[in-house]
């Protein structure tokens, strides 16, 4: 029988959050929202409202079809601060006391075209030929505006080359995955001045990762022969959320909005296979615990199989946050009452510093099932053996990722040009999203940067159809983890000297560290070693293209 060392097991979860769209939530949804900065929550009045506010389908008349799409390239480099340490005689490699290179996402999403990712949302909206006066129905689906691809590898293939290791394998050396949300829309116009909208969405989930942990109790100088690699493979079939909006127009040119969304859980299952380094310790492995008196500990599966190439149940929590947003527009108005342009004002919350409980004393969260954006819960239906021996089942591991609540702005509009009987709308916005990640905890698997957001775009209007392109970038400049020791010096534990990042010998407790930490759970958290891997500087940015077609019956 194929056995795993534990540690390898618990990193499954370290990758998993990119399934949570690989960080925040980038502005809009679909060629016309994004063109306009996200600043669409009172103006959405076609198939994007699925997405943006249900309550602007009840502006359409008829039939809609909505086919939209952005296309997302996401570019990041990160530079460790510090040298590769000094290892143990037998674990040298030759690279050992090199400053750390730059690394450089270089994804390939399965679906993307090169390294652009197109984010889809797919409506069907419809009036029922009137039978219900002022009751509009949706169905379509739609994926959450980020970039969940990541691939730091640089090359490096792990027990095969004898390089210098990417700086990022602790955070994650690949992931991709998938986020879609089939989902069914109701609005209602209550009164000519006021909507209404409900989205009923069931989600499917999808990720796969790779990223390394320590395969040793104390790998302090981050012997790569001491790691071992760990890739994962979990999914979702059922991730249930809702959205619930209003429109309101007190006067002909004022209109105000307002949408709620919420959370959602991914409770993704699947399996995980690990690779050890050379030197990790071969008596401790990972088995099966249902032939132990512990069988109320199997969470992820009734039974696992760890004969087929080693492979691990495994199951993942963690949560996409509920947001809010407010909305201000003012339309400028012809003198025939129709629309000439507009200009929006959005202000959001994003609630990504929810946190679950942590229960200090027993070492363990207080409630193994709790799911927040800000952690990640592994569970494994696996124990722990010592030379043969059961010895325990392996506990709920929480993986911090050092996150706080964002507050977003969005500043945007469009201006009419007429062209006979059809019309060209040219649009433009701005944004601004504040920082999601704490000070020290930005990092290369999850964008934690605050953004500024600028897009254009433009549309031709028929009759019966509309056409809309749009492009932007979001930019987030340089920004730089200091180091975790007194005065923001380095932290950087060796084999000589272990102690942490205090200045006295001691670790900050785990919820005062200033990022995160190597993934070791063969230690309770409070008790993990403190070896921040993340100082240095992120340089990021993104570029965005927008095409959407809208046909009206």
């Amino acid at each position: 029988m194929k056995l795993r060392v534990v540690p390898a097991l618990v990193c499954v979860g370290l990758g998993a959050h990119t399934a949570s769209a690989g960080g925040l939530f980038l502005p809009g949804s679909g060629a016309t929202s994004t063109a306009r900065a996200g600043a669409a929550v009172a103006s959405a009045d076609d198939g994007e409202a699925l997405s943006v506010n249900p309550a602007g389908l009840a502006k359409t008349t008829g039939w809609t079809l909505t086919v939209s799409a952005s296309l997302v390239r996401y570019y990041m480099e990160f530079k460790r601060d510090g040298t590769y340490d000094d290892v143990a005689a037998v674990d040298v490699q030759g690279y050992e006391g090199q400053a750390y290179g730059t690394v450089v996402n270089r994804p390939k999403p399965p679906l993307g075209l090169g390294s652009f990712q197109p984010l889809p949302v797919i409506a069907v909206v419809s009036d029922l030929g009137g039978r219900v006066k002022g009751l509009r129905v949706a169905a379509g689906l739609y994926a959450p505006q980020g970039y969940p691809f990541r691939d730091m590898t640089q090359g490096y293939k792990f027990n095969t080359d004898t390089g210098a290791p990417p700086p990022t394998r602790y955070d994650v050396m690949k992931a991709e995955s998938a986020l879609l949300f089939p989902s069914l829309a109701v609005a209602y116009r209550v009164m000519p001045e006021l909507d209404v909208g409900v989205r009923l969405s069931a989600g499917t989930a999808n990720a796969k990762q790779q990223v390394a942990v320590w395969g040793t109790t104390g790998n302090v100088e981050e012997s790569v022969r001491n790691d071992t690699l760990f890739e994962a493979d979990v999914k979702d079939g059922f991730v249930p959320t809702f959205g619930a909006g209003v429109t309101w127009r007190p006067t002909r040119n004022l209109e105000f909005g307002a949408v709620y969304n919420s959370s959602a859980d991914l409770r993704l299952k699947g399996t995980g296979l690990s690779t050890k380094g050379p030197s990790v310790d071969m008596a401790k492995v990972v088995g099966p615990i249902g032939d132990n008196p512990v069988t109320d500990r199997l969470r992820c599966a009734a039974e696992g199989d760890f004969e087929l190439g080693g492979k691990v149940p495994a199951c993942i929590t963690l949560q996409l946050p509920q947001t809010a947003t407010v909305a201000a527009r003012y339309k400028f108005l012809d003198d025939k009452g129709e629309l000439r342009g507009d200009v929006e004002l959005d202000v959001g919350w994003e609630n990504w510093g929810k946190q679950c409980k942590f229960d200090s004393a027993a070492g363990i969260l207080a409630d193994k099932d709790c799911a927040s954006p800000g952690q990640l819960l592994v569970n494994l239906d696996a124990g722990l053996y010592v030379n043969g021996t059961f010895t325990e089942p392996l506990q709920v591991n929480a993986v911090n990722l050092g996150l706080q609540d964002v507050f977003t702005f969005r500043l945007g509009g469009s201006y009419n040009i007429p062209a006979g009987k059809n019309r060209i709308t040219l649009r433009g916005g701005v944004g601004y999203d504040t920082r999601a990640a704490r000070e020290g905890w930005l990092r290369a698997s999850f964008d934690g940067a605050a953004r500024v957001t600028t897009t254009v775009g433009a549309a031709y209007r028929a009759p019966k159809w509309e056409l809309n392109i749009g492009g932007g970038a979001v930019l987030e400049g340089t920004n730089t983890n200091p180091g975790a020791g007194p005065g923001g010096a380095l932290c950087n534990p060796t084999r000589n000297d272990p102690s942490g990042c205090v200045g006295d010998g001691s670790s900050h407790p785990p919820a005062d560290r200033q990022g995160p930490d190597p993934t070791n759970p063969l230690f309770a958290p409070e008790v993990q070693f403190e070896n921040p891997f993340n100082q240095g500087t992120i340089k990021s940015n993104y570029v965005l293209f927008m095409l959407g077609y809208t046909r009206f019956f």
